[in-house]
């Protein structure tokens, strides 16, 4: 458990050497934390050629749902999610995933000259592979391509070589936000991922025990600006259709969720908190 007259004396020593009182130290360090978040975000968002405004911000980890709410007001998300198990998600995960292998085969050569006879049983020899390994698994065709001169490719579906040209080039567009349609494509592997579905649970919700939407304490917060007193949720005692307006601070088992002043959401049916802008 953070001790916090132990973490204000680690704050005030290092906010000495940086002319800063301890509540500036940990403003800084929850910015700077905050700035490598979003940074990782963009990497695998912007820099896919992905919108994040056109996604929900999914919060897990024991800290995730600390930082949720202002990672996406920077990238202007209207939506967070913060799964009933979310400090254990990564493990749930693993715990009820899928069998899977993943295979791969070289095939190299520009991909108007790939002989198509030789692209099918490539494919068909993973799959014979993969099904000695695997009872009854479903397959994914993939292919590794790149414009001709390019050190690195991207993996796109490969259903059939006769279409495979246009979702490179759509893909790649997608990605980089230019395409060559005159330019030459290469092949380089073919690959093929192999599942057996798992058994997952179902995931319902059962209503709130006892009156929704009642804190079970309050607490003094600061959310950036100024000091509030913030209701204290308890998860446990929360169910489907309670309710949450920030500032407030939501409890999880494993995990704590900060609820910033301008959102709010409520518990789904499955279990998770679902945060929307409040002040839009």
């Amino acid at each position: 458990m953070l001790k916090r007259d132990l973490a204000e004396e680690a704050l005030e020593a290092l906010g000495a050497q940086l002319e800063l009182d301890a509540l500036e130290t940990a403003h800084g360090i929850v910015r700077v934390a905050n700035a490598e978040m979003v940074r990782a975000l963009r990497v695998i968002s912007v820099q896919r050629g992905l919108d994040p405004r056109e996604f929900a911000l999914v919060a897990f980890g024991g800290a995730g749902p600390m930082h949720a709410c202002a990672l996406a007001e920077e990238l202007s998300i209207e939506t967070v999610l913060v799964p009933k198990a979310g400090g254990v998600l990564s493990a749930l995960g693993l715990a009820i995933s899928d069998i899977r292998s993943d295979l791969v085969r070289p095939l190299l050569g520009e991909l108007d000259d790939i002989d198509r006879a030789d692209f099918t049983n490539a494919f068909t020899d993973m799959e014979d592979d993969a099904g000695r390994e695997l009872e009854s698994p479903n397959f994914q065709r993939r292919a590794d391509l790149r414009y001709r001169g390019q050190s690195f490719e991207l993996t796109v579906d490969a259903g059939d070589i006769e279409g495979l040209k246009a979702i490179w080039h759509e893909a790649h567009e997608r990605r980089y936000g230019y395409s060559m349609p005159e330019e030459p494509v290469e092949l380089v592997n073919l690959r093929v991922v192999a599942t057996v579905p798992a058994d997952k649970p179902k995931l319902e919700e059962p209503p709130a025990p006892g009156s929704q939407g009642t804190p079970a304490g309050e607490r003094t917060a600061h959310f950036g600006d100024d000091w509030n007193e913030a209701p204290v949720f308890d998860r446990t005692r929360m169910g489907e259709g309670s309710g949450v307006r920030g500032p407030a601070i939501v409890e999880f088992p494993e995990a704590t969720c900060v609820v910033r002043p301008g959102w709010a959401g409520a518990v789904d049916r499955a279990g998770n908190l679902v945060l929307g802008r409040d002040d839009v």
